[in-house]
């Protein structure tokens, strides 16, 4: 512990310290003989007691200067520190935490309410947003899916549906039953099939209770058949249209030569198409009779005609030369 001494000024000062032997004050002694009761605060007494007598209390109370502090705090800490400004310590009142917030790290923005995080409430948010269990399939589901057919065994996810067991009309349905039930009692040979989707309810439509969906149940084998059958009459028309076409031809026993050219050269051009053609020769009424030499050479016309186009006679010709003749004709198959 230091010893203080009482000097003339009413002050204390350390023993041996170098006030003791008077010292010229850096104000000069004009200011001691004009301001002797007070204690000059350029003394290195005084400095000396700000840096080493300083309360418990107040040394909690040292801050350091901020370096963002205001252009006016610095201005009037700066008459104080001029002379001593590396060995001085600055008191400063408690900062408010105002103050110290430029250190702080920001606080993170507030959340939003969190949404649906189990799945009973994304499917309650789902019924709310239909009006009904979104499991249950409309006709808009069905469009939306990408099948061109309604869903069928484990595609149906409807709870439940009603049931139109085999060989009975829609109108027998049974239920409502639960779905999985259904399928439980399938038979490995039979499948269950949506032929009509859900209807929800609607007031303003007349439907205040909901339509379930229509299930049928079908025997796969019996489909099987049923569809080779369908199959195979499937190929007997696709033959009957790939079968030639038949055109008809029709000319008279006394028919000029001209005419017959022009009727000649239409039948070859059918033939040349792999065409099939009917040829009907017969008399006109109130026309010219011809004998048989000229009907015979009609028939040879007309055979000659086939010959030189490829084509062949499908059947013999019917009737007789001078009467009523018909050939059936057909052209070489075109490659």
């Amino acid at each position: 512990m230091v010893k203080l001494e009482r000097n003339f000024g009413g002050g204390e000062q350390p023993r041996g310290f170098p006030g003791n032997q008077k010292s010229p004050c850096a104000c000069g002694p004009a200011a001691h003989t004009t301001m002797r009761p007070a204690q000059c605060i350029h003394s290195s007494r005084k400095a000396l007691c700000r840096v080493v007598l300083v309360s418990p209390i107040e040394r909690t109370r040292l801050l350091p200067v901020p370096a963002s502090a205001s252009a006016s705090a610095s201005a009037t800490l700066t008459t104080t520190t001029t002379t001593r400004r590396s060995r001085t310590t600055i008191l400063l009142p408690p900062q408010p935490p105002r103050a110290r917030a430029y250190a702080s790290k920001p606080h993170p923005p507030a959340r939003g309410p969190r949404g649906p995080t189990s799945a009973a409430a994304k499917e309650q948010v789902a019924r709310d947003e239909r009006g009904f269990d979104k499991r249950y399939t409309t006709q808009r589901d069905i469009e939306r899916s990408g099948r061109d057919r309604p869903p069928q065994d484990h595609e149906i996810t409807d709870p439940q549906v009603m049931v139109v067991d085999r060989g009975a009309d829609d109108a027998a349905a049974e239920g409502p039953l639960r779905t999985q039930f259904v399928l439980s009692r399938l038979e490995p040979h039979e499948s269950l099939r949506m032929t009509q989707p859900y209807v929800p309810a609607d007031a303003d439509k007349g439907r205040p209770e909901p339509q379930f969906a229509v299930c049928k149940i079908v025997d796969k084998r019996e489909e099987y058949e049923r569809r080779k059958q369908l199959r195979g009459k499937g190929n007997k028309a696709a033959a009957a249209a790939a079968r030639p076409r038949t055109k008809e031809l029709e000319l008279t026993w006394a028919i000029a030569e001209h005419d017959l050219a022009t009727k000649m050269r239409q039948m070859g051009g059918f033939l040349a198409k792999g065409l099939r053609v009917d040829v009907l020769v017969a008399r006109k009424k109130g026309g010219r009779q011809v004998d048989g030499k000229e009907a015979e050479s009609v028939v040879k016309r007309i055979r000659d005609e086939v010959e030189r186009n490829e084509g062949r006679e499908v059947k013999p010709a019917t009737g007789l030369a001078g009467g009523t003749m018909k050939f059936y004709l057909e052209g070489k198959p075109a490659k």
